[in-house]
């Protein structure tokens, strides 16, 4: 079933009258007055569609041949100037083609233009679902997948079979009066694709008396978490569900005090939490590793305990800091930082200490290396490949670096070298250490080609972006801290920079006298950045920003290609942020003709705990989530191959991480409805029960390809030509975004 909408979307029927053009070669025969072509009906299951010829010319409507199509396949027996409009055509765009050859001789052939995707009726449901006891309440559950909106539902209750007067809700408390009845209920109401509908639930067993107290159960947002120098409201909403009459509500709280701030909650649920953050142990938490919390009571109104708990962390100084910034925009060189030691100064054992920050947007390859005599590639000591996919050394494929990479974060390696030992047959031996873990468990030997340039030891460190070829862009690649020592004990300190006795935007290259740089430096300057990332953040940047704060519905931002242009294979390509208070999931779906969640081709689910593919659990997503973070998320997808029994395949990276080896099966439990391919993309955060309040989450730099390599663009979206506050949803009639959209509206969020 679809998700029920809780909004209104304007269907029109759809009354055509359409002209047709010529689509073979024109008459050869002066005098010929061009053939009408008119069709007429609405493309609807059950209705029938007429065509109409006039041509002035005049013509023998009997000797006129039709053919009608539907998505361009002929429809089988199909050739009367009437079309029955059956199921198999639901979903499709209907065409006729008519040929004749008029009273003057001259031969014609006219396609109709085509009709809407012709709409059916999908039988809605109602179910009963509480307790059948006097006291409780009853709630009726209405779903059709032609959505509707709740607002212009009309219910009645009935006690056997006799209507309760003013029982007209979708809820019903249940009295005295219905003990030892069966219950009943009707809905009527009208679907958006304007069928009249008139349900009625299953009979429900007999009404019990009164029994005990049923406790009331609590879900929603029980937990929160705030950084301790937050000045904004926590807000949240606690879901009461308690199958007794009039008390699905919480006990009222009003500014409450707690032991680090105060806290108030509504009757509905919907609680706030400010922070005191003057409170000294709040304020001495020193980052995000270092937490309090802050524990509520609350209370359903039958008495029903409850608590909340709000996690309360330190935050890392996030001071502004110079670090030097690496791009390659040559396409003869790399980038690249180097630093080289005097012949006198060569240092046989010691350590290098430096952090990196590598930019996501960068495709190619960062590099971390210690070199002798010689600064040639192949004979490093080390020379560290930090890959979009992890971490390599350079022609070592003995030792194995499992510590997964992460883009836009600072990283800390540690590199030690002892070449005391080393010749021109014995290398020297090293130890890399990448945020405090090990690669290995004792010291490796180096694999540079020419051991007679590395027998001294480090003359020369590289911090090298790029090739000879490519280039990177804007994006960068950061080097911060950088320590080189005359001893593995790090105790001798032979050169360091934190680049904070330059200029903002100084260079480092040779143009800088002042610079200690070696003059292979190239595209090196200094940048003033903030810790918490590199480069400068584009606080005016715009996305989409979805929220749920429906009790009925999901927040989503939807996309729908015509029939016309589902992608058999294809490639989407987006960006994603999710807050750190959002208790419930986000969603990345891709849909075919159906939109259920359990006939998705994939459906990604963003939980706070890691990423899962629904239905999915043979392809385990071990690429760790991050809030608060815009991480990158690419799927590709090929259906030519699929069938009513072969599923389509896939691929999924994450911030440039593929998640396998190889494409993986679709399971949609219905094939048949992803058989063409891809026709709609969703982004959905929360469910149909309870709401996310003020967090939300966001997309941006949304992509659709009609290839799969990613070449051929058929939509996108950066959001940037909307102005800040717009709606995506219906009510806005600029909006390339399907009806079934809810909640997304054009916010600002720093990138």
């Amino acid at each position: 079933m679809k998700k029920l909408m809780n909004k209104t979307i304007a269907i029109s029927t759809i009354a055509l009258a359409m002209v047709g053009c010529n689509t073979d070669t024109l008459p050869d025969k002066e005098g010929n007055s061009f053939g009408q072509l008119s069709l007429t009906g609405e493309a609807r299951v059950g209705e029938t569609l007429t065509s109409s010829v006039t041509d002035a010319n005049g013509l023998d409507a009997s000797a006129i041949s039709y053919t009608w199509m539907a998505d361009g396949a002929a429809i089988t027996s199909a050739t009367s100037s009437d079309l029955m409009l059956t199921e198999a055509q639901a979903g499709t765009n209907i065409t006729v083609t008519v040929s004749y050859t008029d009273n003057d001789g001259h031969s014609e052939r006219i396609m109709s233009n085509p009709t809407a995707d012709v709409i059916t009726n999908f039988a809605g449901t109602l179910e009963i679902s509480g307790t059948l006891e006097s006291g409780k309440l009853l709630t009726a559950t209405l779903l059709d997948d032609n959505e509707f909106t709740p607002e212009s539902v009309v219910y009645a209750w009935l006690a056997n079979d006799v209507a309760i007067d003013g029982a007209i809700e979708s809820t019903y408390a249940l009295t005295d009066n219905e003990v030892g009845k069966t219950m009943v209920v009707t809905a009527s109401y009208t679907d958006f694709d304007g069928y009249n509908e008139v349900l009625t639930s299953a009979t429900t067993a007999v009404i019990e008396p009164s029994s005990a107290n049923t406790p009331a159960t609590f879900s929603g947002d029980l937990s929160a978490t705030v950084t301790k120098n937050a000045t904004d409201d926590v807000m949240g909403s606690v879901v009461v569900t308690d199958d007794d009459a009039n008390e699905n509500m919480a006990e009222v709280q009003t500014d409450l005090g707690t032991t680090f701030g105060t806290f108030s909650i509504a009757a509905t649920g919907d609680w706030t939490y400010t922070l005191d953050t003057t409170n000294s142990t709040v304020a001495s938490l020193t980052d995000e590793n270092d937490t309090v919390t802050d524990t509520i009571a609350i209370s359903s109104t039958d008495g029903t305990a409850a608590e909340i708990v709000i996690t309360i962390t330190g935050t890392t100084n996030l001071a502004p800091t110079k670090a030097a910034r690496i791009t390659d925009n040559m396409t003869d060189d790399a980038g690249e930082l180097r630093y080289k030691l005097s012949s006198s100064d060569i240092i046989a054992a010691g350590k290098l200490t430096v952090k990196f920050l590598k930019e996501a947007a960068i495709e190619k390859d960062a590099y971390i290396g210690l070199y002798g005599a010689s600064t040639s590639t192949n004979n490093a000591l080390i020379d560290l490949r930090i890959q979009n996919s992890g971490y390599v050394i350079r022609n070592n494929d003995d030792v194995l670096v499992t510590i997964p990479f992460t883009a836009d974060k600072w990283t800390t390696v540690e590199m030690t070298w002892d070449a005391t030992s080393a010749s021109d047959t014995v290398a020297p031996l090293l130890t890399l250490t990448i945020d405090g873990t090990s690669v290995t468990t004792e010291p490796f030997a180096s694999v540079s080609q020419s051991l007679s340039d590395v027998v001294a030891g480090v003359q020369t460190v590289i911090f090298k972006l790029g090739d000879n070829s490519s280039v990177s862009g804007d994006a960068a690649y950061y080097i911060d801290d950088f320590k080189l020592y005359a001893d593995i004990d790090s105790t001798v300190v032979q050169f360091e920079d934190d680049f904070e006795s330059y200029a903002d935007g100084a260079s480092l290259d040779t143009d800088n006298p002042d610079s200690p740089y070696n003059s292979a430096t190239a595209e090196a300057f200094v940048e003033l950045i903030n810790n918490s990332g590199g480069g400068s953040t584009n606080p005016d940047n715009l996305s989409a920003k979805i929220t749920d704060n429906m009790t009925d519905d999901a927040g989503e931002l939807r996309y729908k290609l015509s029939s016309s242009d589902v992608i058999a294979a294809g490639k989407l390509s987006v960006t994603f942020l999710k807050e750190d208070g959002i208790a419930k999931d986000a969603y990345i779906g891709l849909y075919g003709a159906s939109t259920s969640t359990n006939n998705a081709l994939i459906d990604l689910r963003i939980q706070s705990g890691g990423y899962v593919i629904r239905n999915n659990e043979d392809v385990d997503v071990t690429i760790p989530f991050t809030a608060d973070k815009w991480t990158t998320v690419e799927m590709t997808w090929d259906a030519t191959g699929a069938s009513d029994t072969v599923a389509p395949l896939l691929t999924l990276t994450i911030d440039g991480t593929s998640v396998t080896t190889e494409p993986f099966a679709s399971v949609s439990q219905s094939l048949s409805d992803v058989v063409a391919g891809v026709q709609t993309v969703i982004f959905k955060l929360g469910d149909n029960g309870s709401e996310t309040g003020v967090p939300a989450y966001y997309v941006d730099d949304f992509t659709l390809f009609s290839d799969v390599a990613g070449t051929t663009v058929q939509f996108e979206d950066d959001f940037e030509g909307y102005a800040e506050g717009d709606s995506l949803d219906d009510d806005n009639t600029s909006s390339p975004y399907n009806s079934a959209t809810a909640e997304a509206v054009v916010a600002k969020k720093a990138k």
